[in-house]
C-alpha cells in the first residue's frame, strides 16, 4: 500500500521534484517483496530480532547454573582420586582377619593323636624331582642312619615311598612340655642337596613354640644359612628336638600371623630369616 502512494505521487508531482521521486520509486522497487530470502548477512524481513549477548565478536557467558556443574564434577574426581592414592599409601591389616585355614587352630596346644593318620592325605602334592647320583647316594645313607638311630631318640621314618619327600615321626621328649606329644616332619630334597639343605618344616597341626610358625615353617639357622653339608637329616632332627625340649613354656612368634599370611605359597628355602638370637 505505501509503495502504491508513493508512486502515485510521483505521476502527480510533475516537473517539480521529479528527480526526487524518481529516486524514491527506485528505491521501493529495490525493496524485497514480504516474505523473500534476505540477503546474506542480514535477518529475513519481519523476522524477529535479538540483542547481541556480549560485545563485538565475543561469545556468550556461561551461566552460573553451568559454572556449579563443573566445579562438582571436577571437585568429584579430585576426591575419587584422592581415594585411590590414600588407599596405595595406607597399610593394609588383612591378615587380621584371616580364617583358621590359613592360621590353624590357635587353641590347639598338642600335637596328633596317637591313631590319627591324617598326615597321610595332609600333603597335596607329593614333592618328586631327579637326583644327581652322589645326592641320590647320599639321601639313601640318611635313611639307613634315621631307620638305625632315629627310634631310640623318638624319630621315626613313617613315608620315604618317594625318595625326595619323607613324613618322619617326632615324639616330644620326657619331662618336657611337650612330653609324649606327637607331631610330624616333612623333609624334601632337592638336587642340591647336601650342598644346600632339605626343605623341612612341619605338617599341621604344628608345634606350639616361639620360633615355630602356626603353618609349619622353622625358624633355625642350620636350615638355612648354616647349613654344612656335612649335617644329616639325623642330626637336623635332633637339633629340631633340642629346640622343642629347651622350652619353657608354648607360645607362638609375636609375628606368626603376619608372616604367615605374607608367606602362603613361598618355599621355606627361598625365604630370608632374621635370627633374633643363639636359640633361633
Amino acid at each position: 500500500m505505501l509503495r502504491a502512494e508513493r508512486r502515485l505521487a510521483v505521476l502527480r508531482g510533475g516537473d517539480a521534484g521529479d528527480g526526487d521521486a524518481t529516486a524514491a520509486a527506485a528505491a521501493d522497487d529495490a525493496e524485497p517483496p514480504l516474505g523473500a530470502p534476505a540477503p546474506k548477512g542480514e535477518p529475513p524481513l519481519g523476522a524477529p530480532t535479538t540483542k547481541a549477548s556480549s560485545a563485538k565478536g565475543g561469545a556468550a557467558k556461561p551461566t552460573s547454573a553451568a559454572v556449579g556443574d563443573v566445579e562438582v564434577g571436577c571437585w568429584a574426581a579430585f576426591k575419587k582420586l584422592l581415594g585411590k592414592i590414600m588407599g596405595l599409601l595406607t597399610p593394609s591389616y588383612e591378615y587380621s582377619k584371616a580364617s583358621t585355614d590359613i592360621l590353624g587352630d590357635v587353641n590347639r596346644q598338642c600335637g596328633y593323636e596317637p591313631d590319627d593318620e591324617s598326615w597321610r592325605t595332609a600333603r597335596k602334592k607329593i614333592h618328586e624331582c631327579e637326583l644327581l647320583p652322589a645326592a641320590r647316594k647320599r639321601v639313601l645313607r640318611d635313611l639307613r642312619t634315621m631307620r638305625k638311630d632315629g627310634p631310640e631318640v623318638g624319630l621315626e621314618v613313617e613315608d620315604c615311598e618317594v625318595l625326595t619327600d619323607w613324613v618322619i615321626k617326632v615324639v616330644g621328649a620326657p619331662k618336657t612340655v611337650y612330653e609324649g606329644e606327637i607331631y610330624r616332619l616333612r623333609v624334601r630334597f632337592h638336587p642340591d642337596y647336601p650342598g644346600q639343605p632339605p626343605e623341612v618344616v612341619f605338617m599341621r597341626p604344628a608345634p606350639v613354640h616361639e620360633h615355630i610358625y602356626s603353618d609349619g615353617k622353622i625358624c633355625l639357622n642350620i636350615l638355612y644359612n648354616d647349613w654344612e653339608p656335612t649335617m644329616d637329616v639325623k642330626s637336623l632332627c635332633l637339633s629340631l628336638l633340642s629346640m622343642l625340649s629347651s622350652a619353657k613354656k608354648k607360645k607362638r612368634p609375636p609375628d606368626n600371623d603376619s608372616t604367615v599370611v605374607m608367606s602362603q605359597g613361598q618355599k621355606t628355602r627361598n625365604m630370608q630369616w632374621e635370627f633374633h638370637d643363639d636359640k633361633c
